[in-house]
């Protein structure tokens, strides 16, 4: 950075700050390209940040680092993808694959159609929005064919597709070789310890089950034209349908999902071995159809906590409920099963040092009614007497869990974000003035409440209809001389 400063000073500057220097006055036109010169050389060491995938070339790669003597010392930020990919040849596993990208590539349309339809369109792009209607359309065709086994197209723009959706398969199944040699035998998780360890004590650590290329699409972030472009480019398509099948795909089988946990649990094996202690964690999983595979043993719970205790920040997201067993029947979260998760998050979240902490079981309390637990089911018996902000997303509550929570943080708790909370016991109304006991709150949000007063939360309801967000953040941070909104 020092290197582009120099590189964009005023002339004068320069030759002022070089009268300081003893000798000679350098030549400042050729300090400017030696400074970028400088930069350019330098760049590659400069890297703080290392993604790692559980392929050979990742790995190796993560290797050739950790043994390089200046980038290594760079390094701060570890991101890790734990996403394992399945046997094609399997119908079963196929058709599961094929479901994967149908319904990520018809989320597209529908998200494009809201967008489209949210204002008024020139006529140029209600054609465009009519040419991204017929290649999803051809998309999905296509899907059908390679699933049945017909391959046959009735149109180029099918068969183009159905070119493209083979393409994928066969990518992914090399992949699936390809990973197949490097976790035998968990030598996957003993080459990523030993690297790691040799690392200079990266502060961050980041582990998430889905991966994504620099073609994948945000239509929320797309103009029309874009995304017509994008669906119409076979290459950007064949990394939709990959990204699809090796972020989900690992869910569809106990084999698959067995690989996952037991690479996640032998990773933080390695960081207590190698005594990784990040101040920054953070884990983001899709829900498993078998949580019994992530519930942590004695000994692993002790190895968790060992490899948090430093941590300031915390962060724990476990997404996507409602389509954890959208292939193969529904299967709804029991007693068992919740506690244990609960008993992965309560290791996760065992330390006195943590300041900032992030729970989100997006859409959990949505699909499970009644919750199957509470929140503090999920924490350890921790106080977090440093605890500045806290972020609650789709999870189940009893007010007198609430009552706990001001309790404990009445002096500390600056930050509060309520997103989907679902109460178990008591009143959404004595919860708002529950909270107004955190003094030093500063910041709080609080929408789509659920439960008691709220039944399920569905827009249908009147009281949601008519709820104020505003009104009952201003409430809870007793915003001038208000009564309580909910009555």
């Amino acid at each position: 950075m020092a290197s582009l400063t120099i590189e964009h000073l005023p002339h004068e500057l320069l030759i002022h700050c070089c009268s300081f220097l003893q000798g000679s006055t350098p030549d400042v036109q050729s300090l400017r390209l030696t400074s970028k010169r400088l930069h350019d050389a330098s760049s590659f060491f400069l890297v703080d940040t290392l993604t790692i995938r559980i392929t050979t070339k990742s790995i190796s790669m993560l290797e050739a680092v950790s043994n390089h003597p200046i980038i290594s010392k760079g390094i701060k930020t570890i991101k890790l993808c734990l996403c394992f990919y399945g046997d094609v040849e399997d119908g079963q596993t196929k058709v599961g694959l094929l479901a994967v990208c149908d319904r990520r590539i018809f989320a597209l349309l529908l998200q494009t159609a809201r967008a489209f339809n949210a204002v008024e369109r020139a006529p140029e792009e209600t054609e465009q929005f009519q040419l991204i209607q017929s290649r999803v359309n051809d998309i999905r065709r296509g899907l059908t064919s390679v699933e049945l086994g017909s391959l046959e197209a009735t149109t180029d723009s099918e068969s183009r597709a159905i070119r493209v959706i083979l393409n994928s398969l066969e990518v992914y199944k090399s992949r699936l070789v390809d990973q197949q040699v490097v976790v035998k035998d968990g030598s996957h998780i003993r080459r990523i310890g030993v690297a790691l360890s040799k690392l200079a004590r990266p502060s961050s650590l980041e582990i998430f089950g889905y991966d994504r290329t620099e073609n994948d699409i945000d239509s929320s972030d797309c103009s029309i034209a874009t995304m017509t472009e994008k669906l119409n480019s076979d290459e950007v398509c064949l990394d939709i349908f990959l990204d699809a099948m090796t972020s989900r795909g690992q869910y569809l089988t106990l084999d698959m999902e067995g690989l996952c946990a037991k690479t996640f649990m032998g990773i933080f094996a390695q960081l207590s071995r190698q005594q990784i202690c990040p101040s920054h964690i953070s884990i983001d999983l899709d829900a498993p159809k078998y949580l019994e595979l992530f519930r942590p043993s004695e000994s692993e719970h002790e190895m968790i906590s060992r490899v948090v205790q430093r941590a300031e920040d915390l962060s724990f997201t476990v997404r996507w409920w409602s389509k954890r067993d959208i292939n193969f029947g529904v299967f709804k979260a029991s007693q068992e099963e919740m506690q244990d998760l609960a008993s992965l998050t309560s290791a996760f979240f065992n330390t006195e040092t943590v300041r900032f902490l992030d729970l989100n079981l997006y859409d959990y309390s949505i699909q499970v009614d009644p919750p199957r637990v509470g929140l503090y089911d999920f924490f350890p018996d921790c106080k977090w007497p440093q605890l500045e902000s806290l972020s609650l997303v789709s999870l189940p509550f009893h007010e007198r869990e609430l009552r706990r929570l001001v309790d404990r943080h009445r002096d500390s708790l600056r930050i509060l974000d309520m997103h989907g909370l679902h109460i178990i016991s008591g009143t959404w109304r004595n919860s708002l003035d529950i909270l107004r006991g955190l003094n030093c709150l500063e910041e709080v949000s609080c929408d789509w409440p659920a439960g008691a007063e709220f039944g399920n939360g569905a827009h249908e309801d009147d009281l949601v209809y008519s709820y104020s967000e505003r009104a009952v953040c201003e409430y809870i941070l007793r915003v001038g001389d208000m009564e309580n909104p909910l009555g």
